[in-house]
């Protein structure tokens, strides 16, 4: 028999060296997915984070715009009580993100936007980041002495009614009870010897607390053309031309108020449920003379030149006119008040069955709905958590 020295036998090594080689190289693979897919992790959530800080801003930015419900800054929200909330805006980015703003009252001017911004779908692929902003509204302060107001000499009389007592029953307006505010004079005047009448014995159709007044105001151009912390030009500046009579209330494929359309002037008729227009209040703007026949429209109506009414045209909110104003025939139905500066001093004549209403409520739902939000002079933007 042969005996079998087993000293330099090595069964085995090879398969113990292969399967070592492949835990290792195993071990190498895992770690390097494991690193690479953490840095694209890293690198999507940054990017979701980032798209999401952007969605942020951009619903922070667009809620300040003015634009009809639901679009931008609009009269629901300027008219917010103290201290409540309006969630309705909501606006998507272009490249999918979301955000959702809430505003909150927090004093008689001042109000805080807050944005948050969303990016990405999946549960474990979104972001969201918050941001705010403190805004400060900014809405002209008209100095309306009296229903009519006027520089020069002014006839009044026929059929017209000129009412400076504070009128609210405009149904769906949401205005406080009659008596609430105190009434103003009818007429106001630099001059009362220049009023003349025709077929309105005893001033029977001027109404108000008095029915008509002398004020040094009256006769100074700042009262027609500066309000506060606007002026004539500025209101100009966000105008839309006057081509004619307004047309009807227009509105877009998706409902929203079609505010491109020159004729639009809004809806000052109030239904349920509210439409879009009637939270759209323009500046409609004549660079010269302006005549009306019919039509209605709401928001401030400025004219250049001189005003001329002979239809039953309906206006609700302040009328500013550079020259004279001219109502005959049917007239027109002015609700808010009308300023008429008469630069060239002619006549003005409120003839016909012209009515001028002096309404504060509705004045100060058209400021509200034109009021533009600045952002406060310092440190208005902060990031929430």
């Amino acid at each position: 028999m042969h005996a079998y020295s087993t000293r330099n036998r090595r069964e085995g090594f090879a398969l113990a060296v292969a399967i070592l080689a492949m835990v290792v190289i195993g071990g190498l693979i895992a770690g390097v997915f494991f690193a690479t897919t953490e840095q694209f992790r890293m690198g999507r959530n940054q990017q979701l984070q980032a798209r999401a800080m952007a969605a942020a801003e951009y619903g922070q930015n667009r809620a300040i715009v003015p634009g009809p419900v639901g679009q931008g800054w609009n009269v629901g929200i300027t008219n917010l009580a103290m201290g409540r909330v309006d969630s309705s805006l909501v606006f998507t980015t272009a490249d999918g993100g979301r955000a959702a703003v809430r505003v909150t009252r927090m004093g008689n001017s001042t109000y805080l936007v807050a944005s948050q911004g969303s990016a990405g779908g999946a549960l474990r692929s979104s972001a969201r980041r918050r941001t705010s902003l403190l805004v400060t509204v900014i809405a002209p302060q008209l100095n309306m002495l009296g229903a009519l107001t006027t520089r020069g000499a002014t006839k009044i009389g026929g059929s017209s009614f000129i009412n400076g007592n504070d009128t609210t029953q405009y149904p769906g307006w949401n205005c406080p009870p009659p008596g609430t505010n105190p009434p103003l004079p009818g007429l106001v005047t630099n001059d009362t010897t220049q009023i003349q009448t025709s077929g309105c014995s005893g001033y029977s159709c001027l109404s108000g607390s008095p029915k008509y007044k002398q004020d040094a105001a009256a006769g100074d151009t700042n009262t027609y053309f500066n309000y506060g912390s606007a002026a004539w030009n500025d209101l100009v500046a966000t105008s839309k031309p006057a081509t004619g009579n307004p047309g009807a209330p227009t509105y877009n494929p998706d409902g929203s108020c079609k505010t491109s359309d020159i004729n639009n002037w809004g809806d000052p008729t109030r239904s349920i449920p509210a439409k879009a227009c009637e939270s759209y209040f323009p500046v409609i703007y004549s660079s010269g003379d302006l005549h009306l026949t019919g039509g209605k429209g709401q928001g401030i109506l400025l004219v250049g030149g001189n005003l001329k009414v002979t239809g039953g045209f309906q206006f609700f909110g302040p009328v500013i006119v550079r020259q004279d104003i001219d109502t005959q025939g049917t007239g027109g139905h002015f609700n808010g008040g009308v300023m008429a500066a008469n630069v060239s001093l002619q006549q003005n004549t409120v003839l016909g069955n012209a009515v001028i209403t002096y309404s504060s409520c509705v004045i100060q739902q058209v400021m509200a709905g034109i009021a533009i939000p600045r952002p406060i002079a310092d440190r208005a933007w902060a990031e929430l958590f």
